[in-house]
């Protein structure tokens, strides 16, 4: 993301003065959200912004999300968490909390994916089975056996 120059108001006769770093960053955009999505074939995507911590607050606001799509249904999940850079206590709470869920399946690429699917599904036992996978194509053949 392209860096703005922020300026700050001068009074007459003065030169503008550049922002102190402090202020600048709290100009910069809020962090990116989670996308949650459904595919043709009635499967709930969530996909976790990489490079972002994900707190329980974006925890909350992805499950309520979920909550709307699958209504009074329990559907299966495709979870991508890869490059995300960690996962709050919090937003592991709120993820298992999950009722409307009959199966996740955790996509993640590398070793540090593998670690934090490991931290998020290892808080209490997971409501519905709760695999992960490091290629797409394998999350998607298990969660067909796994649909209602």
């Amino acid at each position: 993301m392209a860096r703005q120059n922020t300026v700050q108001e001068s009074s007459p006769g003065n030169h503008p003065e550049r922002m102190d770093a402090a202020e600048e960053m709290r100009a910069e955009p809020l962090a990116e959200s989670a996308r949650v999505g459904m595919t043709a074939d009635g499967k709930i995507t969530l996909v976790l912004p990489p490079g972002q911590v994900v707190t329980g607050a974006m925890a909350a606001e992805a499950a309520q999300e979920i909550e709307n799509l699958a209504g009074v249904r329990r559907l299966p999940l495709l979870l991508t968490l890869t490059g995300v850079e960690s996962i709050s206590r919090t937003a592991r709470d709120i993820f298992s909390a999950a009722r409307s869920l009959s199966a996740v399946a955790v996509i993640g690429i590398s070793p540090v994916d593998r670690v934090i699917a490991n931290f998020l599904l290892g808080g209490e036992v997971q409501p519905c089975p709760t695999r992960y996978f490091s290629r797409e194509k394998d999350a998607l053949d298990w969660l067909k056996r796994h649909a209602p």
